[in-house]
């Protein structure tokens, strides 16, 4: 009689299992999950942001979503915990596109939002967490962001 072993899916791709916020970090080796970290933390530590965590569908699966309170169905940030290669999105609209100096970013980021697609009129630029100077730098563009969405609420 021979058994079969049982697949487990990996937590970040069980689209029928909510995951832990553990179990999708614990695939991560310490550098990236300190930035994963790092991401999360200073994200949540602006004024009136919320985190979820929900299915995003194919690539992302399940992401990290951050809103303004309240407004869960719109969210401004989103952090991706692929394994191997985390990613941090945020979509723009053509306004907000001048929150980002181009002389001042680095060309990581100029390039990430040049590759970005166009969805609608939004563009939908991502990065992925590759070290601290750029995870910096992203956090330092999400708070832009953060304050000009708390400017117009």
């Amino acid at each position: 009689m021979h058994r079969r072993a049982r697949y487990s899916r990996p937590a970040w791709e069980d689209r029928f299992a909510l995951p832990a916020r553990e179990d999708l970090l614990a695939a991560f080796g310490k550098q990236q999950r300190h930035l994963i970290d790092l991401m999360r933390e200073r994200l949540l530590a602006l004024e009136s942001v919320e985190e979820s965590l929900s299915w995003r569908g194919i690539p992302w699966r399940w992401t990290f979503a951050y809103c303004m309170e309240g407004e869960t169905d719109r969210p401004w940030a989103y952090l991706v915990p692929r394994p191997g290669k985390p990613l941090f999105a945020m979509p723009i609209t053509p306004g907000t596109v001048d929150l980002l100096d181009a002389r001042k970013v680095s060309r990581v980021l100029r390039d990430g939002l040049s590759a970005a697609v166009n969805v609608a009129g939004v563009l939908w630029p991502q990065w992925e967490l590759t070290g601290k100077p750029l995870t910096e730098e992203l956090l330092a563009i999400a708070k832009r962001r953060h304050d000009a969405l708390l400017a117009t609420a």
